[in-house]
């Protein structure tokens, strides 16, 4: 057996990593072979993973309805060393084989005897429910994948798809899709709305964004027992008037005067500060039927179908009472405060509130002193950095982290989104692939929702039909989270609502949680931060590989040893270490 194989997981991916002991002569690549059982079935399959890409010089065929085809790995191997399983779920228990497969192509055969043994099993899913920290995921870079296979599985053609849009068909459609795309983010969020009206409690939410149907929703059937800060969202100032005049408008009108009616504690116009800042918080507080501070959420998603669906979002519920008290004190601060930014808040905000091994930060902070202490966990980092960052901006806490990934025996390693045409703009992006020194750009364009009546429609057919055309629709990278030595002894996890950023530090409403020493909440965060990357990573393959494009995998078996060499640091960082001859 030269080949050794090691599986990782969160909720709704299962990662893997292999290495081998040295290059096997007529290797041209290997396939993933997968034994499952399915959520509520009673029995394992077997199968192999898909491939999307084929041999250098072959022609890709396409389906009757054009769509790209993928093929077994038996038949299409990987040539590379990791790879992320999407298509398992919540609920699923998976192992897996690595199998080099060997002979030219169009005639390959499994070499049983240089395979990995298959992995012991695993059930994907949530954190348990004892956890004092569980974090949840959307699906959002995987959407163009899922709306070729979700269209071809349903037998619809694209413009089959587009006449049903804004009918009761339509509409199952649009379900369907949300409730893939957001995944188990959107479930645990509203469990969360749904589990406190069902007990009778309390809840307080500062948001910066509102206008999902179904998070407006639960919030409505709390009614008094909800009291919510709800900012004006993010506005751009008019040539005709000044930025007090734009202050007084309001993003969220809609779902304010919803809450309102239903008798929510929301105020006219608490938290009216953009522009000039973001009253950027997305984080909720639920007390115990005792009335104090049980659980809180946070993290980076909007409440808004495009934080849900088509950006690449994670919520973190905390069931930490001491940590709850500290959420709703600045919940407290930030009502009393209105749409100000009085001393109080900022001294208040200018220091970490302690509470177990978690440490909570607020902003706007004095000194940026938030920024620095997001720094001295970089900088106290041994083996490794891996990160998904929104518009960090050079200076923050990036710049940091890229200095960091010039040390050698540091793995760093994360995803970075920019919009070039601001933040009101997500035509398009500009994604970071930071892998060790390098810093690949990829400009990618962007397609969300619009509109709340068919809030998935658009988005759908846009994204379909530029795969079509042999170009991929992306979500946006909108998580906010470091990762620091997660397979140690001293894991760290750090997210919320926070950029890393200089304007989130000294003009924005802000949060951001650091955890240390739990490492199954590493691991999931780990899986996810990863996933993301290797999901860019090969649309920037596709793109440019040594000024030239990829044009699929090679027919010889020259391909092991330089990628096998590259591969070694990241293989040793997730502990699948060899003695390669």
């Amino acid at each position: 057996m030269a080949t050794a194989l090691k599986v990782y997981s969160n909720e709704d991916d299962a990662l893997l990593f292999w290495n081998m002991t040295h290059p096997i002569a007529g290797c041209r690549g290997f396939a993933i072979e997968r034994k499952i059982t399915r959520k509520g079935a009673n029995a394992e399959t077997q199968d192999v993973l898909q491939n999307r890409v084929g041999f250098a010089g072959q022609p890709v065929p396409a389906n009757s309805k054009g769509h790209g085809i993928s093929k077994p790995s038996t038949e299409w191997p990987f040539q590379r060393f990791s790879w992320t399983d999407h298509d398992v779920n919540t609920g699923d228990t998976v192992s897996y084989r690595i199998v080099p497969m060997i002979g030219k192509a169009g005639n390959l055969q499994k070499n049983v005897a240089e395979a990995s043994a298959f992995s012991d099993p695993v059930t994907l899913g949530a954190l348990p429910k004892n956890a004092k920290y569980r974090p949840f995921f959307n699906r959002g870079f995987v959407m163009s994948q899922f709306m070729s296979r979700y269209l071809s599985e349903n037998n619809l053609s694209l413009a089959a798809f587009k006449k049903q849009i804004g009918t009761a068909a339509g509409k199952q459609h649009e379900n369907r899709i949300r409730a893939f795309l957001s995944g188990d983010l959107r479930i645990a969020l509203l469990d969360l709305l749904k589990n406190a009206k069902a007990a009778g409690v309390e809840i307080f939410a500062a948001l910066f964004e509102l206008s999902d149907p179904e998070l407006v929703a639960g919030l409505v059937a709390l009614g008094p027992k909800a009291h919510v800060v709800l900012a004006n969202g993010s506005i751009q100032k008019k040539k005709t008037e000044t930025s007090a005049e734009a202050r007084q408008r309001d993003e969220n009108k809609t779902a304010r005067a919803q809450l309102r009616k239903a008798r929510v504690d929301v105020a006219t116009s608490d938290r009216f500060i953009s522009p000039g800042a973001l009253g950027h918080n997305k984080f909720v507080v639920v007390l115990g039927k005792n009335g104090k501070p049980t659980t809180v959420w946070t993290g980076s998603t909007n409440w808004q179908p495009t934080g849900l669906c088509t950006q690449v979002n994670n919520g973190l519920l905390i069931d930490d009472p001491a940590v709850a008290d500290i959420y709703l004190a600045q919940w407290k601060r930030l009502k009393a405060a209105k749409s100000g930014f009085p001393d109080a808040l900022v001294q208040a905000n200018s220091a970490g509130h302690k509470a177990g091994n978690a440490t909570v930060w607020f902003s706007r902070s004095a000194k940026q002193i938030d920024l620095d202490a997001l720094n001295a966990e970089v900088a106290n980092a041994k083996e490794g950095v891996l990160f998904l960052m929104f518009m960090p901006g050079a200076a923050g806490v990036f710049g940091t982290v890229m200095k960091r990934s010039a040390e050698p025996h540091l793995f760093v390693r994360g995803v970075v989104s920019e919009l070039p045409r601001g933040r009101n703009d997500e035509s398009e992006a500009e994604v970071h692939l930071v892998s060790g020194q390098d810093n690949k750009p990829l400009h990618l364009d962007i397609i969300q929702p619009e509109g709340v009546q068919n809030p998935m429609a658009q988005f759908a057919a846009e994204v379909t039909r530029k795969q079509f055309l042999g170009q991929v629709g992306h979500a946006i990278i909108h998580s906010k989270v470091l990762v620091i030595d997660p397979f140690s002894d001293s894991p760290v996890v750090i997210t919320g609502s926070h950029n890393f950023s200089i304007s989130a530090s000294s003009k924005n409403d802000e949060n951001f949680i650091i955890i240390r020493g739990d490492k199954a909440l590493a691991e999931a965060y780990a899986v996810n931060v990863e996933g993301a990357y290797q999901h860019y990573r090969w649309r920037a393959l596709l793109q440019q590989t040594d000024n030239k494009p990829f044009d699929g995998l090679r027919d010889d078996d020259q391909w092991q040893a330089p990628k096998l060499k590259a591969a070694q640091q990241e293989l040793n960082f997730w502990g699948v270490t060899l003695a390669v001859v």
